[in-house]
């Protein structure tokens, strides 16, 4: 163990002789060589510095202090570790705390921008002082922000983040001239709440007055102690501040749940663990909804919320790893859980979860209950919305698209909102966007057009129809659409046209490895939906070289004959990234 500082800036010695106890404890060399060799409570531990011998038996520092402080002998101030349980020991006590919120000094370009760092720190003093040393508890608040306090980001009032944290804590304390003001415990929060519940390693720092003078910022992170204490070293500062460390799971350390904790109070109650809070609240948005229909489009809207509180709730459950539990790993004399759940159980339901989600996209009377089921389950028949300038497009597919939209009403409808998004959200699209239906044979019908512009924003389906009414592929137009982000390249789509003059979108958008991949599905799977989670990219090279140069060359009419033929025949060992048994009828 690393033992700090004392006030006086006097380290306690790595190794000790016999000579060096009996001038250290006041002891007689003769009483020091009994109490080698005596038994019990008091006899000097086992000789374990590096070069001891038996005619010259050397003790580690840390041994030395240990043995003194358990059996009551009182080290002397300029070599005692302050934090060392026995008579030197501080006996602290929590005295205030605070939530400190770091920014940046500076406004950085985007995508570079970075967020403020929530601290938490609790101070531990001795009792009614409010001065001298005493020991911070730090915890990180919400997953993945440790990394970036401990990282050297530019921009920061006081040097790095850690530094500046430092600076804040130690700011408003009056001290002399390089006292030792305490230790700086870090308690980092874990990562990633839905895949690991061990949190990152406890971190400890001594600060100094000059850490706060804005020019050693390289020294506060040379003396980090990056590797995990001891289990016997917390045991010190657990004994020092009079409880165990809170521990709190990934995704719960809060600002109000983690100043609602407190040594008195040892476990904050919560229904709902934050990480849980927004698939708790689907959950019960699609009850209330559920509330007012019949029948099986009942069931199949309460399966929806169920599937997404079951799939998130598993892992904060007792039995298997459980995300709310102590790690084993750690000692629960040491550490202790901050907060207590108790977790609504997941109803029995027996719905289509896949009439659900689609009536949720087409029907839901809540734009945030389709906002939300989109984002975690996808649209069952739309890939995605793109926008695409209708004058870029050869004939027929232009006809297609624009000759045979109708103007229809204001809907409900998250989908027709959607295109309509799309749509306001392009720079050179004029206000006051149409809502249209055309007859699409597949997918959403639902597009949206500019005023005085050749602008149109449409769904992309998940299926290429293999109808025989609709005619076989006979031409496929592969075009870039138009970007609605600046800082991101716009996606590419197909336009498979019929020997019957129909429109077919290829179930697909993306990279030319996604639109390979759609072509592949196609000729291997025609008329199946893909999935949500969508295709695979195709690994077929050729295929997938020649889709990026019609891309990049510019929409042109190409025989869809030339592209199937690069798809070869379907795999043969039984083995095809695109057959799924569990696709969406």
């Amino acid at each position: 163990m690393a033992f700090l500082k004392t006030r006086t800036d006097r380290s306690l010695a790595g190794t000790y002789s016999s000579a060096d106890i009996a001038r250290l404890t006041g002891l007689t060399r003769g009483r020091v060589s009994q109490l080698r060799a005596a038994e019990g409570p008091d006899a000097l531990p086992t000789p374990d510095a590096a070069g001891s011998t038996e005619t010259r038996p050397l003790w580690n520092g840390e041994t030395v202090a240990r043995w003194c402080a358990r059996t009551g002998r009182r080290l002397p101030s300029r070599t005692a570790s302050w934090l060392l349980p026995g008579p030197d020991g501080p006996h602290l006590r929590r005295e205030g705390q605070t939530t400190l919120q770091l920014h940046p000094e500076a406004v950085l370009p985007r995508g570079l921008e970075r967020p403020p760092i929530d601290v938490h720190v609790a101070r531990y003093t001795k009792p009614g002082s409010g001065m001298g040393p005493s020991v911070w508890l730090a915890t990180v608040l919400m997953p993945g922000e440790t990394h970036r306090l401990l990282g050297w980001p530019p921009a920061w009032p006081h040097g790095s983040p850690l530094h500046h944290l430092v600076h804040e804590i130690l700011a408003d304390v009056e001290t002399g001239p390089h006292d030792l003001l305490g230790t700086l415990v870090l308690l980092p929060t874990a990562d990633e709440p839905n895949y690991s519940s061990i949190p990152a390693d406890v971190l400890l720092l001594d600060l100094y007055d000059a850490d706060a003078d804005g020019n050693t910022e390289d020294d506060v992170h040379r003396r980090l102690r990056r590797l995990r204490a001891g289990d016997e070293e917390l045991a010190d500062l657990t004994q020092a501040i009079g409880h165990r460390l809170p521990w709190w799971p990934a995704g719960c350390a809060t600002p109000n749940l983690v100043a609602a904790w407190s040594p008195d109070t040892p476990a904050v109650r919560q229904h709902v663990p934050p990480p849980l809070a927004d698939a708790h609240a689907f959950m019960r948005r699609c009850e209330s909804t559920a509330h007012d229909l019949n029948g099986t489009l009942r069931t199949s809207l309460l399966e929806l919320g169920n599937a997404l509180w079951s799939q998130a709730s598993r892992g904060w459950r007792p039995g298997g790893i459980d995300h709310a539990a102590l790690p084993k790993t750690y000692d629960p004399a040491i550490w202790q859980v901050a907060i207590e759940f108790n977790l609504p159980p997941t109803p029995a339901t027996n719905g289509d979860f896949w009439e659900g989600l689609e009536w949720a996209m087409e029907h839901a009377p809540s734009p945030r209950l389709a906002r939300d089921a989109l984002r975690y389950f996808g649209d069952p028949a739309s890939a995605g919305t793109v926008v695409v300038d209708t004058t870029r497009l050869p004939e027929p597919a232009r006809a297609a698209l624009t000759d045979n939209a109708t103007l229809t009403e204001a809907t409900s409808s998250y989908r027709a909102q959607r295109v309509q998004d799309a749509l306001d959200a392009h720079p050179h699209a004029a206000a006051d966007t149409l809502l249209q239906t055309w007859p699409a044979p597949a997918g959403p019908t639902w597009c949206a057009t500019s005023p005085d512009t050749k602008l149109t924003a449409l769904h992309i389906p998940r299926t290429l129809p293999a109808d025989p009414s609709l005619g076989a592929p006979l031409e496929i137009v592969l075009l870039r659409t138009e970007s609605q982000d600046e800082h991101l390249p716009a996606p590419a789509i197909g336009i498979a046209i019929t020997d019957q003059d129909q429109p077919l979108f290829l179930p697909s958008q993306g990279s030319a490895t996604n639109l390979a991949a759609a072509i592949e599905h196609a000729v291997w799977h025609p008329g199946e939906p893909t999935l949500v989670v969508g295709l695979p990219p195709s690994s077929n090279e050729a295929l997938t070289a020649a889709v990026e140069a019609l891309v990049e060359t510019g929409p042109r009419a190409t025989p869809w004959q030339e592209l199937a033929a690069l798809v070869g025949p379907h795999p043969t060992d039984g083995w095809c990234s695109y057959c799924r048994d569990d696709q969406p009828e």
